[in-house]
């Protein structure tokens, strides 16, 4: 079909070694104007698009069970860190592997997608990008939470330590110095000595009350530690399993042959990918991973407002 209409791919034509246009097993540029394929090519429209109707069909309930699979292992995450009383939900980019492995198998036909008819292939990624949107929504605003909780609560000598005046100090002279502190000592030793315990243990409860606990700043700063690789693998993920890239090499042909379909699997979705050349394959992914954690900015904000409000610096 890509021989017979060239604008069908979305990906440059191959340069073979005899420096002809290759597109699938055809090497001649030539073959697709022949009166016989143009005859055919209504012919393979028609069954193209059957085609893709029941496909449309049969992966709608793909995506869905593979979203349920995700969640499944979202609670069994949730009830082992409640009965461990953590109080903590750590995001783990594996929870989703179950619903990745589930999918896999049907890479390819992302990829004859997305050479045949671009309108359904980009509606089968919104499809993915509505269906995994409310499972991470849950998840990040859960792990958020959970983070919160572990925050510091401002006792407020912070304050009066950060915000002495300098000036004040400065004009003091040594006598008034040594005054002060010999008349602070005198006291905190009578202290001592009328209430031995009684201080230190009052001390001790706010201390342990505090113990454990995170600034708000190192909350937040652990929550973007926990969202970035979270959202890198998803977006690798996206680019591998839907073919938005101009790297690569294989025709649909050669990747429905280099493995079966249990045998397919995702390469190392952790590292970064180069920007891809193509900008109108670079926008589709941004606008994917856009619309996928558009809840994102405004629950960073409302993050950062709660990190500032009790501790400006």
């Amino acid at each position: 079909m890509v021989t017979i209409d060239p604008n069908l791919s979305l990906s440059a034509p191959r340069i073979s070694e005899d420096d002809s246009v290759r597109s699938g097993k055809f090497e001649n540029s030539e073959i697709g104007s022949m009166r016989v394929l143009q005859e055919k090519k209504e012919m393979y429209k028609n069954e193209s698009a059957l085609f893709l109707r029941r496909l449309k069909q049969f992966l709608h309930v793909k995506f869905g069970a593979a979203i349920d699979e995700c969640k499944k292992a979202l609670e069994r995450t949730k009830e082992s860190n409640l009965n461990r009383r953590t109080g903590k939900t750590k995001l783990d980019p594996r929870n989703h592997d179950l619903a990745r492995d589930f999918l896999v198998k049907y890479s390819p036909l992302m990829l004859f997608l997305r050479e045949v008819d671009r309108s359904e292939w980009e509606d089968f990624m919104k499809t993915y990008e509505s269906t995994s949107k409310p499972v991470y929504q849950e998840e990040i605003r859960d792990a958020v939470a959970a983070w919160q909780r572990l925050g510091r609560k401002p006792t407020g000598d912070e304050h009066e330590i950060l915000f002495t005046s300098q000036i004040e100090k400065q004009a003091e002279g040594i006598a008034t110095t040594a005054r002060k502190l010999t008349v602070k000592r005198s006291q905190t030793l009578a202290k001592s000595l009328r209430s031995p315990l009684g201080d230190n243990a009052s001390r001790t409860a706010a201390d342990k009350i505090q113990d454990g606990r995170l600034f708000r700043y190192e909350v937040l700063g652990n929550i973007l530690d926990d969202t970035v690789p979270l959202i890198i693998v998803e977006q690798n993920f996206l680019v591998d399993f839907f073919h938005v890239s101009s790297f690569e090499e294989q025709d649909f042909p050669e990747t429905v042959s280099a493995a079966p379909p249990d045998a397919r699997y995702i390469g190392d979705l952790k590292k970064l990918k180069l920007m891809d050349p193509n900008r109108d394959l670079a926008k589709i992914v941004l606008a994917a991973m856009h619309e996928m954690y558009s809840f994102l900015p405004g629950d960073l904000q409302q993050l950062i407002e709660w990190a500032l409000r009790d501790d400006p610096l």
